[in-house]
């Protein structure tokens, strides 16, 4: 079990070292240049005293238009660099050593693809976070060009490791064919299960993975096409959510007193004032109706 998990690590490490090479692309430039601009615009409106982000992707970092009073960024690995202000941490997502209910917002750029147990971290983000806190998801989209670019990779590397058992897996493979493709719906169905609403899906770069930035600048008119066609897939997409916490409200019992009935008399709680009005014998009411017949 322990060489499982070790194996697993070591897998986990290796894919955020090949993401962090692919970003240094021109492919991955462009793409960090549409997440940047689709998370700009949402952390001018988080406010609060503590920002989180999980996973770094390159040296400038995420957070640069955010307003928060403290920023931190949480690496499973060695910091590739000191990102401006912000604070590194080096830990296992799966256990963040954080407070509960201490964080406003959480960014996971890609984090749930490139981890081995993406069901914990989203628990341990729900953990940390406050009430009304927010958590900014970005992911690619499975069923994009993105995605079709994924699976082949992904064929491909598992063919060329049958064949050739010695030979590393990721000199095969570009990004993102070394992680997991979670859809939008699945992530949905996680955080609704968590207690999260969703608040916000938004998609961005329409154009597919080309690696020549030549042929990424000739495309860029597929971005305007894709924001107002909704038949374009995108190649990514931004999700948000906030943790939701119902408050109870405790009611106090409203006592009723029981009544009791014994024989032909109704009988109340001791110590309530009644006026009971004893009932008359029907025995005797037919008595006086025989003798008032013989009578006559």
């Amino acid at each position: 079990m322990g060489v499982f998990i070790q194996k697993y690590q070591h897998l986990c490490l290796s894919a955020w070292l090949r993401v962090r090479e692919w970003y240094t692309s021109e492919l991955g430039q462009a793409l960090l240049a549409s997440e940047k601009n689709a998370l700009n615009d949402l952390l001018e409106q988080v406010f609060g005293y503590n920002l989180v982000q999980l996973g770094c992707l390159d040296k400038a970092g995420l957070m640069a238009k955010s307003r928060t009073c403290s920023q931190y960024v949480i690496e499973s690995l060695k910091p590739v660099s000191h990102l401006n202000n912000h604070s590194h941490l080096i830990t296992e997502f799966e256990q963040l050593p954080i407070q509960n209910h201490s964080v406003d917002a959480v960014i996971l750029p890609h984090t749930l693809e490139f981890e081995a147990n993406p069901h914990q971290i989203l628990r341990e983000v729900e953990r940390i976070l406050v009430a009304e806190g927010k958590a900014v998801f970005l992911g690619f989209n499975p069923y994009s060009t993105w995605g079709l670019w994924h699976k082949y990779w992904d064929v491909k590397n598992t063919l060329a490791n049958k064949k050739n058992k010695h030979k590393a897996p990721h000199e095969l493979a570009p990004l993102p064919s070394c992680g997991h493709l979670i859809s939008q719906r699945r992530l949905r169905d996680w955080l609704q299960l968590l207690g999260f609403d969703i608040d916000l899906i938004s998609e961005y770069f329409y154009r597919p993975p080309i690696a020549s930035l030549v042929l990424l600048n000739k495309l860029e008119f597929m971005e305007q096409a894709g924001q107002f066609s909704r038949i374009l897939p995108a190649g990514g997409y931004l999700l948000v959510a906030t943790k939701r916490v119902s408050t109870l409200t405790p009611i106090r019992p409203r006592w009723r007193f029981a009544k009791g009935i014994i024989g032909t008399e109704t009988v109340e709680t001791a110590g309530l004032k009644t006026n009971l009005e004893p009932n008359l014998d029907p025995k005797l009411d037919l008595s006086t109706d025989q003798q008032k017949k013989e009578n006559k």
